[in-house]
């Protein structure tokens, strides 16, 4: 089966769905209704009624103000809209807007059996305006934990785990890792080319610290921090590695896959090979890019700031001719009896220094001493230190609850009989919290070689003790057991 060429996306394109448009502000007003008829049709379940759109655009038009609008047309020549209506008669000037949106294919019309009129925007409307909708909010690109996904669906052991659809969303993830990954490395490179270019200082600061830092900075930190490719690429490519071998898992999955799609199980099988292929692929090859991208962000960093510490500096001489002209520049104002900066000046100091002192002067860099630790010296306790520690552990071990106390624990209670239930426990046995303890370790101690009694459940309703419920047991000495 011949596979046939993808077709151009302007093929299928209704002819003048750009043009519309405009080349001058034109584009700006109606992208900008395009945008809010989106916005009102994206979560709209029954469809937008011509009232509504209309109502919409003459919002739009009177906000923005209807000279804008006349001034941008005017600007342009008209010559795309020169057919357009007065700008005044807002009502009538967004119906033109609806026909001429409608007929360049933005919009569709719909009529229902009682003659109202519906607006509905075309599958590929959604897909640009979501586009164009993105570019507008200029978001910064967030990693939302697609290697992450990733990771969970393929390595995961639930009973309901479909191979194809894990192998398919897994697919669909990494491929927006690396495409999120290049985009972030074909836009540092951008703003490092925008840092090189004659900017003030005030441009490049915005440029460093708004624009980079919000659009680029988090990607880029969560590509160091939670969405680091190692925490996640050893298990992912280990666990497709053995799927690869295994030609049952490879027979099912592309059954299962042929079933879901319109695929042959032959290319359904080609498709589960490929999907496989391209993540093993792309994940052992994404050193190479982390690494450019690090050179980058550190490129980035090392341009602007030289950018801007060069902007500072001045292009009229280096940083001793600055020193000296600002030495002129003081001595004149104390020539003129001016004891403090006039207000624009950036002020050094607030207060005057009096006496200068030995922090007041230079003081050359003096290399830090190698770093010589002493050595570590075990203190010797005397006599009365060691036999008080000893007497203290032993103490702490006479506290411990060994078999042995348990075994004496439990025989005061026997008093010859062969079995002993806990009902038969005097009262009041276990009543405080200390004594809760040797009932859990009677409990523990059941069936141990070095106690002399057996533990039985029995059923029945619980028993209370006071301070704990228990299950019904009894415990059996075994010299009668064995008889």
């Amino acid at each position: 089966m011949v596979a046939l060429p993808n077709p151009n996306p302007f093929d299928l394109l209704p002819i003048g769905l750009f043009n519309v448009l405009g080349s001058g502000g034109q584009q700006r007003h109606y992208m900008a209704i395009l945008l809010r008829i989106y916005r009102l049709a994206e979560f709209n379940r029954f469809g937008l009624t011509r009232e509504q759109v209309v109502a919409d655009i003459v919002d739009y038009v009177t906000h923005e103000g209807a000279e804008a609008v006349t001034q941008t047309n005017a600007a342009d020549g008209g010559a795309v809209d020169g057919d357009a209506p007065d700008i005044s008669n807002a009502q009538e000037y967004a119906s033109w807007i609806v026909r001429r949106l409608v007929e360049v294919g933005w919009l569709e019309r719909e009529q229902h059996a009682d003659y109202t009129e519906f607006i509905i925007l075309p599958d590929y409307a959604f897909t640009l305006l979501e586009a164009f909708r993105t570019i507008q909010e200029q978001k910064p690109r967030e990693y939302t934990g697609q290697l992450y996904t990733a990771h969970q669906l393929l390595t995961s052991d639930n009973e309901d785990f479909a191979p194809s659809l894990a192998l398919t969303q897994a697919y669909e993830n990494v491929r927006q890792v690396i495409r999120g990954l290049n985009e972030l490395n074909q836009n540092i490179r951008r703003y490092t080319e925008r840092v090189t270019r004659d900017r003030s200082v005030a441009d490049l600061l915005h440029l460093q610290y708004d624009e980079y830092a919000q659009a680029l900075g988090p990607s880029y930190h969560a590509l160091k921090t939670s969405d680091h490719v190692s925490r996640y690429r050893r298990d992912i490519v280990h666990r497709l590695q053995i799927w690869q071998l295994d030609s049952e898992w490879l027979d099912r999955t592309a059954d299962e896959l042929a079933t879901q799609g319109h695929h042959t199980p032959a290319q359904a099988a080609d498709e589960v090979n490929h999907y496989m292929r391209f993540i093993i692929t792309q994940l052992e090859s994404l050193d190479p890019l982390l690494a450019e991208i690090d050179r980058r962000h550190a490129q980035y960093l090392r341009t602007s700031l030289r950018q801007i510490r060069y902007q500072l500096v001045g292009t009229d001489g280096d940083f001793k001719d600055r020193l000296a002209l600002l030495a002129k520049e003081l001595a004149a104002l104390q020539e003129e009896g001016k004891t403090w900066l006039p207000r624009m000046k950036a002020t050094f100091q607030v207060t005057s220094v009096q006496a200068s002192e030995s922090r007041s002067l230079y003081t050359p860099p003096v290399g830090r001493i190698a770093f010589d630790p002493a050595p570590v010296m075990q203190p010797l306790l005397n006599s009365q230190e060691l036999h008080a520690l000893r007497a203290a552990t032993l103490n702490e071990l006479s506290q411990t609850i060994t078999p042995a106390k348990i075994q004496h624990f439990v025989d005061q209670f026997f008093n010859g009989h062969r079995t002993l239930h806990i009902q038969d426990l005097p009262p009041n046995t276990f009543s405080t919290l200390d004594d809760l303890s040797w009932l859990i370790y009677t409990i523990a101690y059941g069936n141990h070689p070095e106690v002399n009694y057996d533990l039985e459940s029995l059923p029945g309703e619980p028993v209370d003790l006071g301070i704990a419920q228990v299950r019904p047991f009894q415990l059996i000495k075994r010299s009668f057991r064995r008889n």
